[in-house]
């Protein structure tokens, strides 16, 4: 199976995380037809991605791979797209 897992880390889809944040692609819950579109154009699980930009609701989401290339898909795609993902601005703790 393509996946990558690490039960430690929170995983969201590439259409909810924030802009200008990164993570790690955990595994694509797609059919073949997606899977296969995606591998062809270098998203595969264990690679690096950087969400670009966004709409809030629908749209497209652009992204970067392997910090190089650019590439937007649909919204629906994007859903099915897992990422690990840290935080790069944690909320502070109030004690």
């Amino acid at each position: 199976m393509n996946e990558y897992y690490n039960p430690k880390k929170e995983y969201i889809s590439l259409a909810d995380l924030p802009p200008n944040e990164e993570g790690l692609i955990s595994r694509i819950d797609g059919g073949r037809g997606v899977t296969g579109r995606l591998n062809s154009m270098g998203v595969q699980a264990g690679q690096t991605i950087e969400k670009i930009c966004g709409s809030f609701l629908r749209g497209p989401v652009v992204f970067k791979i392997r910090n190089t290339y650019s590439i937007a898909v649909g919204h629906g795609i994007a859903k099915k797209i897992i990422i690990e993902y840290n935080r790069k601005n944690e909320p502070k703790q109030k004690l």
